[in-house]
């Protein structure tokens, strides 16, 4: 009979560690420490970023506190209540009058729209990191109602073509509305206008075109503008950038490509290579192009920006919110090393300018340039996922081509007043001898 089958397994008890053992108990020591730190790592481990509104990042603070904090406006609760931002309440409980008055012959008054803000408080919350300073609930809904009724009239009235005389510089008051640490949930924005949009002054545009054609007064862009892509912004800053997002789509590059330096030359340089460096009309400043074979050939082709101080306000503040949120897309990051390569030196930029790529200049040269580099330094970039590496891969093997090394050593100008010089002298030289004959 075959007992094998039924044969019963007898585990032997676990080693037990000794206690009286040296190496047991560094073995426990070491153990007890490794199973510490992972937990501590654990607890450390990030969760997944949730809010939408936070405070610049470390290494774009600094650079210019007129980039990172409101001038005029304080919007949401970063910047409430400071000093010198006070006096502009006066403007919004105006404007707070002007838009309760759309609607309060149809029943909507103020208690109406507290009470549907109220549906929001918590969502708005959700919406500010840890890091930014919630006001109490009262104050909250008071703050949500006061700057969101602001905004939409404000678009309102712009729309409406209302002779205002504006005592604020309309530049300014801009470029605090698209500063990341001052905006409001664009829902806040939706409800308001939703509510208020009825009866005879009701708007046929939805409230993205408004903002953006309001918006787009300041920059430079075309009004009607409204990239497909925009799909529920997370504030007007979200709604602004994705407005300007090229609007083809440009793959990564693809594996087959090797590897190359995430830098290219100066405007100085690429020209002495035989690149002409042009302005191109397009609807987006980020509408870059570079083509060797194209009419006329090795034309790097750019569209006009300004050098001020909301052209600095949209590229640091586009480039934070990059930063923030891995789930954007890098396309102001891309643009800002990109021209931080092409900016090396004033007279780069004294280039720009004579060929109407940089339109007008209200802000120093090299301030521009070293915001360039210090933004150009320090963000998290990837040549190969952005929507500018063919442009880098082109420009980049161009440069180093034998054609394009011929013509910087000898096609310079340097180089041919040299051959210059050298055919005069041989032409002197041969008359005197045909003259001695």
């Amino acid at each position: 009979m075959d007992f094998s089958a039924n044969a019963i397994t007898v585990q032997e008890p676990p080693t037990r560690m000794d206690p009286q053992n040296p190496d047991d108990i560094l073995t426990q020591h070491i153990v007890t420490r490794i199973e510490k730190k992972m937990r501590q790592c654990r607890q450390r481990t990030p969760n997944p970023v949730t809010y939408t509104i936070c405070p610049l990042p470390d290494f774009l603070v600094g650079i210019d506190d007129r980039i990172q904090s409101p001038q005029l406006a304080s919007f949401g609760p970063r910047h409430r209540g400071k000093d010198h931002l006070l006096p502009f309440d006066d403007h919004k409980y105006d404007f707070l009058s002007k838009f309760l008055s759309r609607t309060e012959s149809l029943g909507r008054d103020s208690r109406f729209y507290v009470q549907k803000l109220l549906e929001l408080k918590e969502s708005t919350k959700g919406c500010y990191s840890e890091k930014i300073v919630m006001p109490s609930d009262d104050e909250l809904v008071n703050m949500m109602l006061l700057d969101g009724s602001f905004i939409v009239e404000l678009f309102r009235e712009y729309e409406e073509g209302r002779d205002i005389t504006w005592t604020w510089h309309v530049q300014t008051l801009i470029s605090d509305l698209l500063k990341l640490e001052n905006q409001l949930p664009f829902f806040i924005l939706e409800k308001l206008f939703d509510c208020s949009n009825i009866g005879q002054g009701a708007s046929i545009r939805t409230l993205p075109a408004l903002a953006l054609r309001y918006l787009n007064q300041a920059f430079c862009c075309p009004s009607d503008v409204v990239n497909s892509q925009i799909q529920h912004p997370k504030h007007l800053l979200d709604l602004f950038r994705l407005s300007l997002l090229p609007s083809t789509n440009t793959d990564p590059q693809q594996s087959e490509h090797h590897p190359f330096l995430h830098s290219i030359q100066s405007v100085k340089q690429l020209r002495s290579a035989g690149i002409a460096v042009r302005q191109k009309t397009a609807k987006s400043l980020l509408e870059i192009d570079f083509r060797k074979l194209q009419i006329p050939p090795l034309a790097l082709k750019i569209p006009p920006v300004a050098i001020d101080d909301l052209t600095s306000t949209i590229l640091v503040n586009c480039v934070a919110l990059e930063q923030c949120f891995p789930d954007q897309s890098k396309h102001f990051t891309a643009y800002v090393c990109f021209m931080n390569c092409l900016m090396k030196q004033p007279e780069d930029v004294g280039f720009l300018r004579c060929v109407e790529i940089i339109t007008r200049i209200s802000q120093d040269e090299m301030c521009f340039i070293n915001m360039l580099n210090s933004l150009g330094r320090n963000v998290s970039f990837s040549v190969r996922d952005c929507y500018l590496w063919k442009q880098f891969r082109e420009i980049h093997s161009y440069y180093n081509s034998f054609w394009a090394s011929i013509r910087r050593n000898f096609f310079n100008y340097n180089n041919i007043m040299l051959y210059f010089s050298i055919l005069q002298i041989a032409v002197g030289i041969l008359s005197w001898r045909l003259s001695a004959k």
